[in-house]
């Protein structure tokens, strides 16, 4: 038997008659022939002092001294220098800056309100805001009762500041960053008479300013979010802005011209749109007169009169829109790009509409964020004109149409503009031509193509600095316009969904400023596609 010396291993039961063991396994032979019970191999683990030494006892563990060496009670809670309450305002603050939304709308003068450098209150304001978008969100209800105080206090300072003479609010331009941040906060709220108090003092601090407070940076950003802001109240209540005089347009970027971005020449043709739909309402209510002493003919005349000149008017900012589009293609069409495996997901419609069929392109991708808010706002503001145009002149809007399109294509390739371009030397893919679409669902598809790209790239708003005032608007618009397509609206809503700041925009209903109140059937179904050349 191999093993250590003087150790057996035989059973246990062997081992207790002190008999030599034939260790065999499982049981051995020698208990099975003489009738006991194998108790197996298994040994008990003895543990055995074999120090030989005797051990004084320690003065430790006298009486006297037991007390101290009892274990002591351990908290691991922080110590009040690491406690989190400290971390409460920048957890919020970053909680705030991941909503790529108000990111964004707020580029610049947000970043630098939050940093304490545009004032006491405009610092108050995004506390406020960050407090109770976080309190509301993670349902933290002292964060939200601290939001709801800050905010409260805001009020009183800004009703204060605004109450005061002119020339004090010409001197405090930068009253406009905190309006427009307790805008935000009346929005996660829900509360529209704030809100409407807030439109109000923007308008004011504009007038009372002036364009040329805003020609330095940060505030020329909020004087863009500003303008956009109230363009969007504008649309919604029908009635003509102020900031559509060129004065607004020109001044704020007189200093350094270059620098005016892309989505700022937009909201140049945005801001004339309701004007138009102003004097649209007062054309229509000439048929409501109840004098009987005016002939209806002569109504009828001046209404036709009337709706011909507006169109006209439209119809001059549809060209320059186009205008704008062979610029911008000039310029930033090399940065889009297509894929060339198939475009259709399993969430998107597969339809057989030749204008609309989708299987042989690819998923659109563009090299910065910006580049694709652009031309999703130039499509809705394109889905406005034409709406406008089919409803004024729907006898004549598909001519129409066209001949602002080859009058800009015209003008944009001409030898002056384009010494070295013809028309032939643009391409447009994998895009839509200026003038290629006579109804407006070719824009709305375009625009859900695009936001196909930017639902998949919406942390890359904050990379490049690049701002953006009217985000998911346009995607509003195309929602209104293919309402009626159960397929479209499933993948509008699978795309919304794919994160949470824009999951739900929308779907309750309705239509972006009324929009869908001005669409006709011949807006969304022309009788000659853009598939004619326009050329």
């Amino acid at each position: 038997m191999v093993g250590v010396a003087g150790r057996s291993k035989g059973c246990n039961t062997c081992r207790r008659r002190r008999v030599k063991c034939d260790e065999a396994k499982p049981q051995c032979y020698r208990c099975i022939k003489a009738g006991f019970e194998c108790l197996g191999y298994e040994r008990a683990t003895q543990w055995r002092h074999t120090s030989v030494n005797p051990h004084p006892t320690s003065r430790l563990h006298m009486p006297e001294f037991m007390g101290l060496t009892q274990p002591a009670h351990m908290s691991f809670a922080p110590t009040p220098q690491l406690s989190l309450v400290a971390f409460a305002a920048d957890m919020c603050t970053a909680h705030m800056f991941r909503n790529f939304v108000w990111k964004s709308y707020g580029t610049l003068w947000l970043d630098r309100a939050a940093e304490g450098k545009l004032g006491i209150l405009s610092l108050d304001a995004v506390k406020a805001l960050a407090r109770l978008n976080f309190g509301l969100s993670n349902r933290v209800q002292d964060l939200k009762l601290q939001g709801v105080a800050l905010y409260g206090k805001c009020l009183r300072v800004l009703a204060e500041e605004l109450g005061k003479d002119g020339s004090a609010v010409h001197d405090n331009r930068t009253l406009m960053v905190p309006i427009l941040v307790l805008l935000m906060v009346s929005a996660i709220q829900a509360d529209k008479t704030a809100a409407v108090f807030h439109l109000k003092a923007i308008g004011k601090v504009l007038m009372l300013c002036g364009p040329e407070a805003f020609q330095q940076q940060p505030l020329r950003n909020a004087f863009e979010a500003a303008r956009s802001t109230l363009l969007v109240a504008s649309l919604f209540a029908r009635r003509r802005t102020f900031l559509e005089d060129p004065y607004w347009q020109d001044v704020p970027y007189a200093l350094d011209p270059s620098m005016k971005p892309q989505q700022s020449y937009l909201l140049d043709i945005f801001v004339t749109i309701p004007g138009f739909l102003e004097e649209s309402g007062r054309i229509n209510s000439l048929t409501h007169l109840d004098d009987e002493l005016i002939d209806p003919s002569i109504v009828l005349d001046e209404q036709l009169g009337r709706r011909a000149d507006l169109c006209r008017n439209v119809a001059a900012q549809l060209e320059k829109l186009y205008r704008w589009r062979w610029s911008w293609q000039r310029m930033y069409g090399q940065y889009v790009t297509i894929t060339k495996r198939e475009w259709q997901s399993s969430l998107s419609p597969k339809t057989s509409d030749s204008t609309s069929n989708l299987a042989d392109t690819g998923h659109l991708l563009f090299s910065r964020p910006v580049y694709a808010d652009d031309i999703t706002l130039y499509n809705a503001a394109l889905m406005w004109l034409m709406t406008l145009i089919w409803k004024l002149q729907p006898y004549q809007a598909a001519s129409i149409i066209r001949g602002c399109a080859r009058c800009a294509a015209a003008s944009s390739t001409s030898p002056c503009n384009s010494p070295t371009l013809s028309s032939n030397d643009i391409s447009f893919e994998p895009l839509s031509w200026p003038g290629a679409a006579l109804s407006i669902r070719e824009p709305a598809i375009e625009i859900c193509r695009i936001f196909d790209w930017q639902c998949r790239h919406h942390e890359q708003h904050g990379s490049f600095g690049d701002q953006t005032c009217m985000y998911l608007f346009p995607m509003g618009m195309a929602r209104a316009v293919l309402d009626s397509d159960p397929d479209y609206q499933r993948w509008i809503d699978s795309m919304l969904d794919l994160n949470p700041i824009t999951t739900g925009y929308g779907r309750g209903g309705g239509s972006i400023v009324g929009f869908s109140s001005f669409v006709t059937k011949c807006a969304l179904d022309a009788d000659v596609r853009g598939s004619e050349d326009i050329m």
